[in-house]
């Protein structure tokens, strides 16, 4: 979940995919499935005090997968 946060934080603040890949140490693929996942699941930075780690996964589990 951390990774996820991070990524969503880093596509506000403009690093494009690439270089989320490389800071977090996955592929640019993976960073541009992740966040469009985020983004259909309607996750944006910065996330709500109601979206915690738990609904994170639970939106892992019920929607798209991350």
């Amino acid at each position: 979940m951390r990774q996820i946060k991070q990524m969503l934080r880093l596509a506000r603040d403009g690093v494009n995919s690439r270089e989320i890949g490389r800071t977090l140490g996955i592929a640019r693929s993976t960073v541009q499935d992740n966040l469009a996942r985020a983004s259909a699941a309607g996750l944006t930075w910065p996330l709500g005090p109601e979206v915690t780690n738990a609904v994170l996964e639970q939106r892992q589990s019920v929607g798209p997968q991350f």
